[in-house]
């Protein structure tokens, strides 16, 4: 039987001689049915309960675009909707939805030319200028990478087209008080950080599980260094090396296409060396890996095998999570390929063949499932949230959709003159999730008045809550007046005295699990107390009929 939540609600408290205590409870199926699900699942058995979904996706409902000819990145909406499939600049959507902002990738009068990207777990971008090698005294050749933001506040880009650009806002730097790092000429809120680095021409930007990030220069032939360092995801900061945790590596390989793998392992493509690398961090190794045959972009799939594509052989290897060789594919119709990503579930391998103007798509075991038409000179590849794979048109300066459902491009977003978009790494965040294996479950729940003193909180009481060995499982809440100013996230154990007040809770449960761990973490069950303290006037709406408690409502009730 279903009831009117805010007409039950209002008449209790109204009925009430003074405030009664109210509970929330998530328990069995439909209960779950409620909230925002990122890689996990409440659907599949255990019924009733919440754990990693095996298609891990990305929780991000954007994609960053390297504009190489620009010095810009552009945020796109992955979950925009076009009628005739076709974002133009002459579309009002073109700037009003569909592109969210563009971001310049270096301060006015250093070098530019943004190409690698990598999405870091709170949806922000790391991009590589590849044309940054200025000299610093006392330091040498130093590359560059920038760091923007995907929630700025303040002024920032509107993402509309104004014939040029799509409101590309200016960085001054004047007196070149950022040329040696810092975004304090920055015009753009967006902006967090602008980094030089110990590599240069920088061609490898990835991100690791603590949110830190790897940047590598490129190879010597093309005049970088190859010197890997990682550094500060939050301050841009070269972190030090410590008792196992070597933080940087310069053996002459990698530079190019690279990726973080499930075991914090560094691998980087080559290209021109017929090699790659393959680094962790742990024991400090750095290993060459001589039969990657110009190695160029990486992907990798839910067993940790890394692939990787070929450009001249037109081929994409499969390499074991020990750096050995597997397999190298051949498909019909594959030509000088780039990108290469894994869509999450059914383990396809997806590659953008630059010389054919098409993309590759085989599954798991190298076999030609489907050859799609896209732009010109496509280079780089990636997952969005709903499963869909984005591809960069270099040379016909777009991005477009395909929905693998059908193997069709569903949308194609113009970018405008000059915006050659060069791209072959995470562009949205699905490399970075599969890999460190997390997802959340989140939920706002509206007491209905303000004032509401929430009062404790239990969770996994029930016997089918579990916590495994190399799994995690982190229940945090935060409270509202107006869900706009929200307070800071806290980490609750079950039985946890909250003690704090607000109109609106919101929960989040983050899971996670270890490299190689199969098993999941289950939360069973969420049960929430709280006091709602309403104003004088509530108690008016009813004269003084009869009492009701306000006890366990339904989750169904009382979210939204």
């Amino acid at each position: 039987m279903k009831h009117n939540y805010m007409v039950s609600f209002l008449l209790a408290l109204a009925a009430a001689s003074s405030a009664q205590g109210a509970a929330i409870t998530f328990t069995n199926q439909t209960d779950w049915t409620q909230g925002v699900y990122t890689n996990t699942n409440s659907v599949e058995p255990p019924i009733g309960h919440v754990k990693l979904d095996d298609s891990i996706l990305t929780p991000f409902n954007h994609i960053w675009v390297s504009l190489s000819g620009r010095d810009t990145i552009v945020r796109i909406d992955t979950d925009f909707v076009d009628l005739d499939g076709v974002v133009s600049l002459a579309d009002a959507a073109a700037g009003n939805g569909a592109v969210l902002g563009e971001y310049l990738s270096r301060p006015q009068g250093m070098q530019g030319n943004p190409s690698r990207t990598t999405v870091d777990i709170n949806g922000d971008v790391w991009v590589g200028n590849r044309n940054e090698q200025g000299f610093i005294t006392g330091l040498g050749n130093r590359g560059s990478v920038a760091k923007v933001s995907a929630n700025p506040t303040g002024v920032t880009s509107t993402g509309v087209w104004n014939g040029l650009t799509f409101n590309q806002l200016p960085w001054a730097n004047g007196g070149g008080v950022d040329s040696l790092g810092g975004t304090s000429t920055a015009t753009d809120t967006a902006h967090l950080q602008y980094v030089r680095t110990a590599g240069t021409l920088v061609r490898h930007v990835s991100i690791d599980g603590n949110n830190d990030v790897w940047i590598g220069g490129a190879p010597g032939v093309q005049g970088g260094n190859q010197a890997f360092q990682l550094y500060d995801g939050a301050t841009g900061a070269a972190i030090p090396s410590s008792l196992g945790n070597t933080t940087s590596f310069d053996i002459n390989r990698g530079g190019y296409g690279g990726l973080v793998d499930g075991n914090g392992v560094v691998w980087s493509a080559g290209l021109v060396e017929n090699s790659m690398v393959r680094f962790d961090p742990v024991t400090g190794i750095a290993q060459p890996i001589n039969n990657a045959r110009q190695s160029y972009g990486m992907g990798i799939d839910s067993s940790g095998k890394v692939r990787v594509s070929n450009w001249d052989y037109d081929s994409i290897q499969r390499f074991d999570t020990d750096g050995t060789l597997l397999n190298t594919y051949t498909p019909a119709g594959m030509n000088n390929p780039r990108g290469v990503t894994v869509t999450p579930g059914d383990d396809n391998v997806w590659t953008a063949n630059s010389n054919s103007n098409n993309v590759s798509r085989l599954d798991n075991n190298g076999a030609l499932i489907a050859t799609i038409p896209v732009g010109v000179q496509p280079t780089g590849l990636s997952v969005d949230s709903a499963g869909k794979v984005w591809v960069t048109n270099f040379s016909s300066n777009s991005v477009m959709r395909i929905n693998p459902a059908t193997n069709l491009v569903d949308l194609t977003v113009e970018l405008g003159a000059n915006a050659t978009p060069y791209n072959y790494s995470d562009m949205t965040g699905t490399t970075l999730f599969g890999t460190i294996g997390q997802g959340t479950w989140r939920n706002v729940f509206d007491s209905g008045l303000g004032g509401t003193t929430w009062d404790n909180i239990f969770w996994n009481t029930e016997a089918e809550g579990s916590i495994p060995v190399g799994t995690s499982l982190l229940v945090e809440a935060r409270f509202s007046e107006d869900q706009i100013t929200w307070s800071s996230y806290t980490p609750y154990a079950s039985g946890a005295a909250i003690g704090l007040t607000g109109r609106y809770i919101e929960m989040r449960s983050t899971f996670g699990r270890q490299a190689g761990i199969n098993d999941t973490p289950v939360l069973s069950d969420l049960t929430l107390n709280f006091t709602p303290v309403p104003e004088p006037g509530t108690w008016m709406l009813i004269g003084s009929g009869a009492a009701l408690l306000v006890i366990g409502f339904r989750p169904r009730l009382l979210s939204k």
